[in-house]
């Protein structure tokens, strides 16, 4: 069982551990490789594990909001963080859609789509070690 249960959410766990790291990236770095990255993540997730990623958003911002000491800082992250829910939620996205963000993505930055691709979050991990 256990082999199985890894089989059907090993991905989406890895997948939402993707979206997770390349939002900290993007939001603590600036880095638009990595807001790219965390657009294509959520475009190739399913509708209900969208919706967990803009909730993690959303927590994220206040999280900023409540506990970043410096003003003008805090209102820079919040807003890098709620400008990508916005993004997220556009629209329902579909394989078409996946497949024009991978390949905005391998254009800017190929080794974020090939780890995508393996759902491979240590990238982020390996890249910005201080981070995490």
């Amino acid at each position: 069982m256990n082999i199985l249960h890894r089989l059907l959410f090993g991905r989406s766990k890895r997948i939402n551990d993707f979206f997770a790291n390349a939002v900290k990236v993007y939001a603590l770095k600036g880095e638009e490789d990595a807001r790219c990255a965390a657009i294509a993540a959520a475009k190739a997730s399913s509708k209900k594990q969208r919706k967990s990623m803009v909730a993690l958003l959303v927590k994220m911002s206040v999280n900023v909001m409540q506990g970043y000491p410096d003003k003008a800082v805090r209102k820079s992250l919040s807003d890098r963080l709620l400008s990508l829910k916005k993004d997220i939620e556009i629209k329902d996205w579909n394989l078409g859609d996946l497949k024009q963000e991978e390949k905005k993505l391998a254009e800017i930055n190929e080794e974020y789509r090939f780890c995508l691709n393996r759902v491979d979050p240590s990238i982020f991990k390996r890249k910005y070690p201080s981070l995490f």
